[in-house]
């Protein structure tokens, strides 16, 4: 199994108004971790698309780790930095501006029953079958 994956800072996908890698798919495995991943980029001056996890029972958390930006969820703006964490309960709006002059550099998890479900239906097989 790979262990360490480097990113390719010139192959990034543009998707919900961020740029980004996504964490998944990792080897042969269809669940190797209990959550989907992404590394994101909300470019200066841009805000990324406001939406509302599918599946419904989805949540989400993202951790800052460069620059600074302003996180939407229901109750309005919230400003985070580098360190700071954010988590998104299922069924939240939820988006990022980014009014800066500076990019905003960000890791976004995700998870729900089926992700978690797979998961650890992976590890019991591996651990059945050796």
């Amino acid at each position: 199994m790979e262990l360490i994956r480097k990113i390719k800072w010139n192959d990034l996908k543009h998707e919900y108004g961020v740029d980004g890698e996504r964490l998944l798919p990792w080897g042969d495995s269809k669940f190797p971790f209990p959550f989907g991943g992404a590394y994101c980029i909300t470019r200066a001056g841009t805000t990324s698309k406001d939406h509302i996890n599918a599946p419904a029972d989805e949540e989400e958390m993202f951790v800052a780790i460069a620059g600074k930006a302003k996180v939407f969820l229901d109750d309005g703006f919230h400003d985070i930095e580098q360190g700071d964490v954010v988590y998104i309960p299922a069924g939240k709006l939820h988006y990022v501006d980014n009014p800066f002059d500076e990019d905003f550099h960000f890791y976004a998890l995700w998870w729900n029953n089926d992700i978690v479900s797979g998961y650890r239906q992976e590890k019991q097989n591996s651990l059945v079958n050796g």
